[in-house]
């Protein structure tokens, strides 16, 4: 009889644990990660993090210096020398951003000490994916871009077809802070001499400015925020938005320029305002994050702008949201965006009377409101992280769980957080297969309870994914199969989305393939709204590309010369399905494409 309770007692451990892990509240420790959800690392500070498509974590900062961390927190041993890459470069200086690329690479930017130090450069370096130097890159794998004064990098993007894109501020001397840059490199490092000025965009404004992040719309033009005015009383959140060629995009905002204050009653006249963070929703619409409060109060501050640079009158209070606690300090840093359009910030929280700093973060509803069942009333602190602990960074892991990451103490810290059904454990055998001329992916699943379809989506550059189909649940544990017949070539990362029936979705871990094109031409996006590429081209001919309609009547006819891959406008295109037809050499492929 004791032995019959003892199992009794083992199983219902065993059991009440389980149930504690699968219903983790959304917003507690991810036990799995690191130490009880937190990994620590006192070795240098940070300022650039990226989460490559594998789910393993890259984190750059000073004295040019990569870390790389494997899906459950631990060193990667096999990234560079024991988990770290350091750049010899003996000047001063550190990385401000690192990105993922499609081929696996790792680019790192950031501001370096001049030779005869009166100025600071711009640096470039790309790692292969072990962590050595990628000697293809620039010189030796570094590219040096100096131009004689003050360039500050700030945020870096990689378009579709690999080129790089740096900003940040340019000034030649302290009394010079007008002026913001966007600087576009080739795929080997050199400078896009197609964009703008030799490669380089120069944008003056009449007050001081920064330009801390830059991001990429579907449609190719380039968005860059940061602070307006933020030597004044009374700064501004600012969003510019470029054409591709690196010309300002004169509708939106005002001459390309939008934008928001957060001015109210304060007796000193002082608003402290700094943009920090900002991400584009599947609409286009613009979130930027950042501080926000009269004097001496920091507060957390959102604005949401429309596709046009106006304000969205339905996100917060007239387009702003301002996030206060009594008595402390909450300013964010970065943010993230759900898949179900729920906003997650991250930061710092901080009693005025007492000397801490721990990460925080709050969920918002997809109208600006605080998320009550996230955490304690949509907010969570984390004590763990560190006493001087604040988060610049936040990532939405494939299974949706949330990493935060920034300095901590004399180092840095990442944590990681559960979310809504990340534990749903739908996926079995996800696989991705290219044969001939397309690609299979195939999925199990394991329950469908409460599950309403699945949605395939596709990507370049695991970070950016498109819809390419979506088919129903059969309600029951199944195998499922999808072939894409028209493939990016090169590098694809597909990933399979669950949606529930309740509105909430699950993704399945995201898997990689290599498609070799051998002269196949693709077209991405597809189903498209404002351009699509087609790549696949040969380089040493001309390529020549008409649109019909589905009868066969030319819409537009363009040539391409030396390149693989060829933008085209459809804009003004009426929705419904169409002809793509790309001639090289007396050979012409036929493609459908489906204008949203």
């Amino acid at each position: 009889m004791k032995t019959q309770y003892n199992f009794f007692i083992l199983l219902l451990s065993i059991c009440l644990c389980f149930n504690s892990i699968l219903f983790a509240q959304a917003g507690s420790l991810d036990p799995s990660f690191g130490n009880n959800g937190i990994v620590y690392n006192a070795k240098h500070d940070s300022q650039g993090y990226a989460l490559q498509a594998d789910g393993k974590i890259l984190v750059a900062g000073d004295d040019f210096i990569i870390d790389r961390y494997d899906q459950d927190g631990s060193i990667d041993a096999g990234f560079g020398n024991n988990g770290t890459v350091k750049i010899l470069v003996n000047r001063e200086g550190s990385f401000k951003s690192v990105l993922y690329n499609e081929d696996g690479k790792i680019i790192a930017s950031g501001s370096i000490q001049s030779d005869d130090y009166t100025h600071f450069n711009i640096i470039l370096v790309q790692c292969l994916p072990d962590g050595k130097i990628d000697s293809s890159f620039g010189v030796n794998g570094i590219v040096f871009t100096d131009y004689g004064v003050n360039f500050r990098t700030r945020s870096m993007a990689i378009q579709p077809d690999g080129k790089i894109l740096i900003t940040g501020e340019r000034s030649a001397n302290v009394n010079d802070l007008k002026k913001t840059f966007l600087i576009r490199y080739n795929t080997d490092g050199t400078l896009d001499n197609s964009f703008g000025n030799e490669g380089k965009v120069i944008t003056e404004y009449d007050r001081e400015v920064s330009s801390r992040k830059i991001l990429i719309q579907p449609d190719g033009k380039i968005i860059t925020a940061g602070t307006y005015g933020f030597l004044n009383n009374l700064p501004y959140y600012m969003v510019t938005r470029f054409m591709t060629d690196g010309k300002l995009d004169k509708p939106f905002g005002e001459n390309g320029i939008a934008l928001s204050g957060y001015f109210g009653v304060n007796p000193q006249g002082i608003w402290n305002t700094g943009m920090r963070d900002m991400v584009l929703q599947s609409d286009n619409k613009i979130i930027v994050s950042g501080i926000t409060g009269p004097e001496p109060l920091i507060n957390t501050g959102l604005c949401r702008f429309n596709d046009d640079g106006t304000l969205d009158m339905a996100f917060g209070l007239g387009g702003k949201v301002i996030t206060s606690v009594d008595n402390f300090e909450t300013p964010t840093y970065g943010i993230a965006l759900q898949p179900d359009g729920k906003i997650i910030a991250g930061g710092e929280y901080s009693p005025k009377t007492q000397s801490y700093i721990y990460f925080s973060m709050f969920r918002y509803q997809p109208n600006g409101m605080l998320d009550s069942s996230f955490g304690e009333n949509g907010r969570v602190t984390t004590p763990e992280a560190g006493k001087y602990a604040g988060a610049e960074k936040v990532i939405l892991q494939p299974d949706q769980k949330i990493l935060l990451l920034g300095a901590a103490n004399d180092g840095y810290s990442i944590a990681r957080y559960f979310n809504d059904n990340v534990l749903a454990a739908n996926f079995k055998d996800v696989k991705a297969v290219a044969n001939k001329d397309a690609i299979t992916i195939t999925w199990q699943t394991l329950n469908e309870t409460g599950t309403k379809s699945f949605t395939v989506e596709r990507s370049g550059n695991a970070n950016d994914y498109v819809v390419i189909n979506t088919v129903p649940a059969k309600g029951v544990a199944s195998n499922y199969s999808y072939t894409d017949k028209n493939p990016l070539s090169g590098t694809s990362y597909y990933r399979i989305r669950e949606n529930a029936a309740n509105g909430t979705n699950t993704f399945s871990p995201v898997v990689k393939v290599v498609f070799n094109d051998n002269g196949v031409i693709s077209l991405y996006p597809n189903p498209a709204k404002n351009t699509v590429t087609v790549k696949g081209l040969n380089k040493s001919i001309i390529a020549t590309i008409r649109i019909t309609d589905m009868n066969g009547r030319e819409i537009s006819k363009q040539n391409f010369t030396q390149s693989s891959s060829a933008t085209l406008n459809i804009r003004a295109l009426a929705q419904g399905s169409y002809f793509v037809l790309v001639e090289q050499n007396g050979k012409v492929t036929k493609l459908r494409i489906v204008k949203e």
